[in-house]
């Protein structure tokens, strides 16, 4: 339609005498992008300046209105013609201005600048965990880990260095040579899974670390932890198995426990599976069995012996949170070290202590969607920083 034909419809529409056909041409003229928005402004204008009564009967009306928004909003659908020869003038301006925003033309009639309309951004979600992780060799030469790179790494001395799919493996005899250690270290949002030397088999959460011998060629097999690690050792009656972590020490013959030492935490907690160990801190040891745990608080010099809540404290090995009057606060931190997400917090959390299960292949906006549906607590959510109130509080 050229800029003369629009005048043209404009010249009519304003007599009174323009067709509901024309009338169609004319509106979508307004949403053509092959016209400027002095053109659109004046049709505008024009539409705006009265409300001139267009004489049409019921059935040319109803076609209009289904001619324009036939693929409108569902409100468009509903207008009604009120009277027979007189279509109600709001409800067409309603109409024509919902059309309007629909495709994105907006117009400001007092400057006559059209205004660039903002579009929202979604936020990227917050993607779980994964397979990764960084080896270091005995000379310090660093080996990025994932579930994609497999095959064979390395050699230390007689042991080989193989991984797949997720999961490192020794194997070898190191019988006779310098005893060379290695450390495994999993990022936030990571974990990773290994096979020592002796067979035993280790799996490291989030932000943990593990450092062990290449080859076990002594009366003990020591290695040493920090953050949350399960293990399920070979057994070796004449070569124990030996845990330290900060300046707490696990003995073990051949068992399945859980160690869970992140230093953000107060307390180290060893949970065992089966099997039998011995919890030791300088004067102080004890034998824990199946089923039960062994808290040590920063607070305590002592181990505190109690039933473990064997679902919960496993959940991350099965792939899931598993939270029983869970502490928001306590929570968050494992979802801080499972999505890499930064936490604060506004206003007194103290009181909310929250029950449920949920994967943890899931993107953290599930979960926090979860966790509000409580009603107890709320998330804003800015990148990789999440801000946790109290429910409805602004």
């Amino acid at each position: 339609m050229t800029i003369s034909e629009i005048k043209r419809l404009l010249e009519k529409y304003k007599r009174r005498d323009i067709t509901p056909e024309e009338y169609l041409q004319l509106m979508q003229a307004v949403q053509d992008e092959a016209y400027t928005a002095a053109i659109k402004a004046d049709i505008m204008d024009t539409l705006y300046s009265d409300t001139p009564d267009m004489g049409w009967d019921n059935g040319q009306a109803n076609a209009l209105l289904e001619g324009i928004f036939n693929e409108g909003a569902a409100a468009t659908r509903q207008l009604r013609v009120i009277k027979r020869n007189r279509l109600v003038y709001g409800s067409m301006a309603a109409a024509i201005a919902a059309g309007m925003i629909a495709t994105a033309v907006y117009y400001v009639s007092a400057t006559r600048k059209t205004v660039t309309p903002v579009v929202a951004v979604k936020e990227a979600p917050l993607l779980p965990g994964s397979n990764k992780a960084m080896l270091t060799l005995a000379d310090g030469t660093t080996i990025p880990l994932d579930s994609a790179r497999n095959g064979a790494l390395a050699q230390q001395g007689h042991t080989r260095i193989t991984n797949k799919n997720g999961t490192l493996s020794y194997n070898g005899s190191g019988a006779g040579e310098k005893v060379m250690y290695n450390t495994v270290v999993t990022p936030h949002g990571g974990q990773y899974q290994l096979t020592l030397a002796d067979g035993s088999r280790v799996w490291l959460n989030a932000a943990s670390s593990i450092r062990f011998p290449t080859a076990f060629t002594g009366k003990d097999r020591d290695v040493e932890i920090t953050g949350e690690v399960y293990f399920e050792v070979t057994q070796q009656a004449n070569q124990p198995f030996h845990v330290k972590v900060n300046d707490m020490q696990v003995n073990v013959l051949g068992t399945s426990f859980n160690i869970m030492a992140y230093q953000d935490e107060q307390t180290i907690k060893t949970t065992l599976v089966e099997g039998a160990v011995q919890v030791k801190h300088g004067n102080d040891a004890s034998i824990l069995k199946p089923g039960h745990q062994a808290s040590l608080s920063d607070r305590n010099d002592h181990f505190e012996i109690s039933p473990a809540d064997m679902e919960q404290t496993l959940a991350w090995k099965e792939g899931k949170f598993r939270f029983r009057n869970t502490n928001i606060r306590h929570i968050m931190r494992q979802l801080s070290r499972w999505y890499d997400i930064e936490v604060k917090y506004q206003g007194d959390v103290s009181d909310i202590d929250l029950t449920g299960v949920i994967s943890r292949r899931e993107e953290a906006g599930k979960l926090l969607a979860a966790l509000e549906a409580t009603q107890r607590v709320q998330f804003e959510v800015s990148g990789n920083n999440v801000t946790v109130r109290p429910w409805r509080q602004r």
